[in-house]
């Protein structure tokens, strides 16, 4: 069954809902999970795509509560709109200064700072009196009304929150879909490397806060009309407890795993009650076991199911990637500025020195890269080299020495402003985005005027969908240019190891830098993986990008490099072509010794 045909029977079916369940109180239900189904939407643009834990939401579920019910409180329903939107906007606000604590807090520590947050605002809307009224609470809320059209009753409400929550989630959806969708999941499953790639992670995790916070404030104004009368001991712990639960349940990082959750636990409590005493431990261990066993979530197990159920079985080469590259035409992407081997200095560094306690990893290094030309860094583990790297893309600010890239300093600057400069790199360790495919990896890269901005993306404008059509040109160009395009939708983890090295080299290209430092891009290949490498990377030279290699293959150094650095422990001992670093004594001693010296000889014989 197709999308479009499921999405209607999924519509039908809701609009039918309050003819099929005749009881008023579960229409209360219902409409309940429809509030707390947003609430889960709102808690997952944290957790499930920018992988932010918040057990704070309960605090902006009650703020949202609290100002729509001040707003109204024994006056017209019509105030419900102007009560609405200005619940979500101040929800919002808080948000942001939520927000700025995960710029320096990640993982449980987060998720303290947000429990705290959450009983600050239990207790202040226990203690403010004069505003909150304490335990005694606000009463005589109305139902919301548009002209002379109120929605009394379950029945009617069931309507509003059920358009409120299909906003939320087109809104949502829309997100995911985006490059910021991409992005928050970039920065859910390798931050560092979200960042080297350009993504302003800082900016990202606080507006996912903001969206966060104004569809719970949203869920909190609903919650405020539907019972009429709202007090503290509603917007407690348990409320996020809860709301996490349905997350994870449904299915965490998904458009509608979240209100799977919501409507499972909204009914399973109301279904366990026969059990009487014991359905407090049914209920407490029926989630942990689906949290344990099924950390899908209900949707990723459907999904499972279905596969199983009715996907063919797919053939082996599709299963399995060929490790055999297309031959791209030499044209494969738009050309860049071309560079003059030996022209002037892309990236200079002058007295680097980079200490980790006691340990000198880098000891005044000097060392400049050219436009145009093919560097290689080289020497034993623990020389320095992948600091250096770490170092010149804005991973660790040396302690000491100046580095500059296009005659600009980038000491002390961010990975992503770096980036911003032409300055890319691949990592020693794979740092792919695990959860996207191969394109959504490559994309992730890629930038453009961003002129539609959030607006645009989330109201889905002419300019955010050209945007879109621009960014996978691009990432569609990079994969070409690697030979991987006919891999495009497959999951990077399915990949063999080579080609998710190669990912990562496509993903450097998109960004269209002038310089892009390679990281041991031989580990973990056979021969014939190691000579396909050598003409890419020879390609990348001939398409313009001057290139900064670090290596330990000596065959490939000596086939590419144009010149070479040599570092021992931390500091420079030679540089030149690789004919006279092959000969150095000085490198031979240090690095390559006699027996690997022989063999390059024998190489360069033939």
């Amino acid at each position: 069954m197709r999308r479009p045909a499921i999405l209607l029977l999924l519509f039908v079916i809701a609009l039918a809902v309050p003819l099929v369940v005749s009881s008023n109180y579960y229409l209360r239900l219902v409409n309940l999970a429809l509030i707390f189904g947003l609430l889960a939407v709102s808690l997952n643009v944290v957790l499930g795509y920018a992988g932010q834990l918040s057990l704070g939401h309960a605090g902006l579920f009650g703020i949202g509560a609290y100002v729509t019910a001040l707003m109204t409180a024994g006056h017209s329903g019509t105030l419900f709109w102007p009560a609405f939107v200005l619940s979500g906007l101040v929800t919002g606000a808080v948000g942001l200064l939520i927000g700025f604590p995960a710029l320096r807090l990640k993982g449980h520590y987060l998720a303290l700072a947000t429990l705290g947050f959450g009983e600050i605002m239990r207790n202040l809307f226990f203690n403010w009196r004069e505003v909150t009224h304490g335990m005694d609470g606000i009463g005589n809320i109305p139902p919301p009304s548009l002209g002379f059209f109120a929605f009394t009753g379950d029945t009617r409400f069931y309507y509003l929150g059920l358009l409120m929550l299909a906003v939320a989630m087109l809104l949502v959806h829309r997100l995911e879909r985006s490059k910021y969708g991409r992005m928050l999941a970039a920065i859910r499953d390798a931050e560092l490397a979200a960042g080297v790639v350009g993504v302003n992670v800082p900016r990202l995790k606080v507006t996912a806060f903001f969206i966060s916070a104004v569809l719970a404030g949203c869920a909190g104004s609903l919650y405020a009309h539907l019972t009429s009368f709202i007090s503290p001991d509603v917007f407690v712990f348990d409320v996020s407890a809860q709301v996490l639960s349905m997350v994870l349940i449904g299915g965490i990082g998904t458009t509608w795993g979240p209100v799977l959750g919501a409507v499972v636990l909204t009914f399973l409590p109301e279904m366990l009650r026969v059990s009487k005493s014991y359905y407090q431990l049914i209920y407490g261990a029926g989630i942990a076991a689906m949290i344990i066993f099924f950390p899908g979530g209900l949707l990723g197990m459907a999904r499972a199911c279905w596969r199983l159920l009715v996907a063919k079985k797919a053939p082996e080469d599709v299963l399995y990637a060929s490790t055999e590259p297309s031959t791209p035409p030499a044209d494969a992407m738009s050309p860049l500025p071309q560079s003059r081997t030996g022209s002037s200095a892309l990236l200079v560094a002058e007295g680097v020195t980079m200490r980790f306690g006691g340990l000198v990893a880098l000891k005044d290094l000097a060392l400049d890269v050219r436009e145009g030309e093919i560097h290689a860094l080289i020497g034993p583990n623990g020389s320095g080299k992948s600091t250096f790297i770490n170092v010149a893309s804005g991973i660790y600010t040396p302690t000491s020495g100046r580095i500059a890239f296009a005659n600009e300093s980038i000491v002390g600057r961010k990975p992503w402003l770096i980036a911003g400069l032409g300055l890319a790199r691949t990592f020693q360790n794979l740092r792919l985005f695990q959860s996207l495919s191969v394109i959504e990896n490559v994309l992730v890269g890629c930038r453009t005027s961003d002129a539609a901005g959030w607006f645009g993306v989330l109201a889905s404008t002419a300019k955010a969908k050209s945007e879109g059509i621009e960014l996978q040109r691009m990432a569609e160009e990079a994969l070409n240019f690697v030979g991987l395009a006919q891999f495009r939708d497959r999951p990077i983890r399915t990949l063999p190891h080579e080609q998710q090295r190669i990912v990562e080299v496509a993903r450097a290209i998109a960004m269209r830098p002038r310089l892009i430092m390679l990281d041991e891009p031989a580990a973990g290949m056979n021969p014939a993986e190691v000579d396909r490498l050598i003409e890419r990377i020879r390609r990348l030279r001939d398409a313009g990008m001057t290139i900064l290699l670090v290596e330990h293959n000596m065959p490939l150094v000596m086939k590419v490099a144009d010149r070479i650095t040599v570092l021992n422990h931390g500091r420079k001992i030679a540089e030149g072509d690789p004919s006279s670093i092959r000969d150095n004594p000085e490198v031979i001693e240090a690095y390559l010794g006699h027996s690997t010296r022989k063999r390059l000889l024998q190489h360069a014989a033939s």
